[in-house]
């Protein structure tokens, strides 16, 4: 790891500056080299520093402005092997609240995308919570089908599953064939919903 000061001398040149950030991502090589030294940057809640600051306006601006599609955290990620700095800035990433659903629900729809990012399970739950709300609150009743909530496609904790599964069942939001799969594969966290939902009746 390089030290913090010439970590800092190299990020500040793109801080609060949009041509360069822009410049700099035409190279995705060297975007990808800078961003692997943005993410040794650790973050001190109790105070902010400069290269702190640097670091996640770096993150943000990538996340906001300059991810447009799925593949493009593929050649951000060109030059960074390092599986935590990938986690971290997926963490990053989903967190921030100016990234678009569409841009959460098309990346959800790349499995081959997710797989090469790797390590998915310590970072999918968070857009997953985020498409599964947004569907479950704007769907009428009885219209979401099981793999509009999970990515059928990945290997998905149990609990993950039962959760959405769950959370769409109470609201009445999903189809026959939904409530089927769900009785068939998480039958006990069915009858302990339905013995609820009779008894407010």
């Amino acid at each position: 790891m390089r030290g913090k000061t010439d970590i800092l001398s190299t990020i500040i040149y793109y801080y609060r500056d949009e041509e360069r950030m822009r410049n700099l991502w035409s190279n995705k090589k060297e975007f990808s080299k800078i961003l692997s030294l943005v993410m040794e940057v650790e973050h001190d809640t109790s105070s902010t520093t400069m290269l702190q600051s640097c670091a996640e306006y770096f993150i943000n601006f990538t996340s906001v402005f300059l991810i447009k599609q799925s593949s493009d955290v593929l050649h951000i990620f060109s030059e960074i092997n390092d599986i935590k700095k990938r986690v971290s800035f997926m963490k990053k990433f989903f967190a921030n609240d100016l990234v678009s659903d569409n841009i959460i629900f098309n990346f959800l729809n790349d499995v081959e995308v997710i797989k090469k990012v790797g390590s998915y399970r310590e970072w999918i739950e968070l857009p997953i919570m985020i498409r599964a709300r947004k569907i479950i609150t704007t769907s009428n009743d009885s219209e979401i089908s099981v793999d509009e909530i999970i990515p059928l496609d990945l290997d998905l904790d149990n609990s993950l599953q039962e959760y959405l599964l769950s959370w769409a069942f109470e609201e009445k939001k999903l189809t026959k064939e939904g409530e089927d799969y769900f009785r068939k594969n998480f039958g006990k966290k069915y009858k302990q919903i339905c013995s609820v939902m009779e008894q407010n009746y």
